[in-house]
């Protein structure tokens, strides 16, 4: 047989990754396309005290509180002390989490990016202790039906979280392609102002930029001192990420979205838009690109501190840290790494022997695969007809509303094919998807299904439906990224038969063949962080598919899994697990299985580990 056509591989990441404590790691705003993966979120956690006195929902609802059982009660104000806890803890964090703070009783966040450092994690540690014990004082039997699901999400996070104990030397937030250093521009480029005090808070941020990277600096200083810092290497691509981002004035990606989105704010006069830009421009040129310059320098001393090279499991303590990190991030229903290793062996063997069979079947297919391309190709005509196309088999979407971008050409080398922008949790139309003409995933040949994976009935549409749902507001704040990705990745597979441009076959044969290219990915992340495969190793299992003679993509796919650990599983398990969940509940439904109302089933339960999913599955099919 053929050997695969490798894709350049377009699968969301973690969004910006300012940290990944063992904390609540703030809803990922930017979900982006890329082959790198950060290890977290927005700034650490801000701390578990001070905030129980402060009301978040309406007097009204208060009253309402009032007359629940004590452990409804108990667990109301628990989530309710949850989410003040950590939406105020930084700046960024809370204008991207609420459009208007004050309606919830917030008036300022706490710092303008939050804490970084070890100390901070092993606070946050103990504050989820803390969150964990008042959870565990609740009876959950004495919860309605929709407590009960929150308290079996908020349990089964706390406990995963927790796990970090001991390992909190191993948190990373640089990283290349994807880490802070490289997306935070994205987060300060699309700040939304919605009153005059946000251009002030927004300018605020371009001057406390330089303290925020010393902190990073300090932190990884303080890792290497551990043994657990950055490979020269590892170093060099995070610096190269950053040299985008030193142009000066008009071609800084911060100046012109700035004025733009000036001059669409009525509520400033001219001579206040005209002084806001000078003093923009005075930022950007004595804050902004001096951080990164102060971040690059200090970087650059970091190199030959000798650190390990290799996957985590070569450094003490890596194949428990990398055991967490799976769980964390893929909230998979394997119990163990060894068992998630297999089923991934698994799909790959059926997908695998699945084209095969259609390159029997159709003898010319793979001959084919190169020239077949959807019959769609301008963004705006692809999600219309996407929303269209996916009317009988998912619910009606709720939100339509959202803004097409195209990254800045001086950013088209390093950053992702294409991103979604969440909106804040108060305001759901406020979408924002973000196309790199400079990639080839957002090429004419891979638009199509790289828009399905952003928009619909992808991220835009998923997260549209959670915040409409009007959940508990603590939900927004958890982190489940591959129930998000695991979701994009699966609609995505689905969107091949979408196009009319595509016969059935060739449909099937591009979405498998994206599949396998994701799966290896995923396969090749355990082998190197958990069995401890280098480029040799990789070379000689990736022959199989592809032809690979100079190790060259060895290389780079070797790179990828080093510097950031579980990226790939975030799609792939989550997508196994959606998959999986599928086929269960066609075997037990038969003619009875209707794939609008399993889809609804999914996003009403919303972002979840799967182990709890499943047991919310069984109990839909047993109703």
């Amino acid at each position: 047989m053929k050997k695969l056509q490798r894709n350049e591989l377009k699968h969301t990441n973690p969004p910006l990754a300012f940290s990944k404590s063992a904390a609540f790691l703030l809803k990922r705003r930017l979900l982006a396309l890329s082959l790198g993966a950060a290890l977290g979120l927005f700034g650490l956690l801000g701390g578990c005290g001070g905030t129980s006195g402060r009301a978040l929902t309406s007097e009204q609802t208060q009253q309402t509180d009032q007359a629940l059982s004590p452990d409804r009660q108990a667990f109301h104000q628990l989530t309710d002390d949850i989410f003040r806890d950590q939406v105020d803890d930084s700046l960024i964090d809370l204008h991207y989490s609420l459009s208007a703070p004050e309606t919830f009783g917030i008036q300022e966040a706490e710092s303008l990016y939050g804490e970084v450092s070890l100390q901070a994690v092993r606070e946050d540690l103990q504050c989820m202790k803390d969150y964990q014990t008042r959870l565990h004082a609740i009876r959950k039997s004495r919860l309605n039906e929709q407590e009960q699901l929150d308290y079996a999400i908020l349990e089964a996070f706390l406990k995963t979280e927790r796990s970090l104990e001991g390992l909190e030397g191993f948190f990373q937030p640089l990283a290349p392609t994807i880490g802070v250093q490289a997306q935070l521009p994205i987060l300060l480029a699309e700040y939304a102002f919605y009153n005059p005090e946000d251009v002030e808070d927004y300018l605020s941020l371009l001057a406390g930029l330089d303290d925020y990277f010393g902190q990073l600096l300090t932190l990884e200083q303080e890792k290497a001192g551990l043994g657990l810092g950055m490979t020269e290497d590892a170093i060099q691509r995070v610096i190269d990420s950053c040299t985008p981002y030193l142009t000066p004035g008009k071609g800084c990606i911060l100046t012109g979205t700035f004025e733009e989105r000036l001059q669409s704010f009525s509520r400033l006069s001219e001579e206040q838009k005209k002084e806001y830009t000078r003093r923009h421009d005075e930022l950007v040129a004595r804050s902004f690109i001096p951080a990164y310059q102060h971040l690059i320098a200090g970087l650059e001393q970091l190199k030959g501190t000798d650190a390990a090279e290799g996957g985590l499991c070569h450094f003490p303590g890596g194949k428990e840290y990398y055991r967490y990190l799976v769980f964390s991030s893929t909230g998979t229903s394997c119990r163990s790494v060894d068992t998630l290793r297999k089923s991934i062996e698994k799909r790959l063997r059926r997908d695998s022997l699945r084209i095969a069979e259609l390159a029997a079947e159709q003898p010319d297919l793979l001959d084919r695969y190169a020239e077949a391309s959807f019959s769609r190709t301008e963004p705006e005509d692809i999600l219309n007809h996407l929303r269209q196309s996916m009317a009988a088999d998912f619910p009606e979407p709720i939100c339509a509303d959202y803004s097409l971008h195209y990254v800045p050409k001086v950013l088209e080398p390093v950053l992702s094919p294409a991103f979604y922008l969440t909106p804040p949790m108060d305001l759901a139309g406020h979408n924002t998807i973000y196309i790199n003409p400079g990639s080839a995933a957002s090429g004419s040949s891979q638009l199509f299904s790289t828009l399905a994976h952003e928009g619909y009935p992808g991220h835009l549409y998923q997260t549209s439906y959670f915040i409409q749902q009007n959940p508990a507001p603590f939900r927004h704040l958890l982190s489940f990224p591959a129930y998000s990705e695991g979701w994009a990745t699966y609609v995505e597979s689905l969107s091949y038969q979408m196009d009319s441009g595509l016969d059935p076959a060739m449909a099937e044969l591009k979405s498998l063949n994206s599949l396998v290219n994701l799966g290896i990915h995923a396969y090749l992340d355990i082998m190197v962080n958990d069995q401890g495969w280098k480029i040799p190793e990789i070379s000689e299992y990736i022959s199989q598919y592809y032809d690979d003679p100079e190790q060259t993509s060895a290389a780079a796919l070797y790179h990828a899994m080093v510097d950031n650990p579980t990226n790939y599983l975030e799609y792939y398990v989550g997508y196994l697990e959606f998959s999986d969940m599928r086929e269960k509940a066609e075997k037990t439904l038969k003619e009875d299985f209707s794939a609008k109302e399993f889809h609804r089933f999914l996003l009403d339960v919303g972002p979840a580990p799967f182990s709890v999913i499943r047991k919310e599955l069984s109990k839909w099919l047993r109703e």
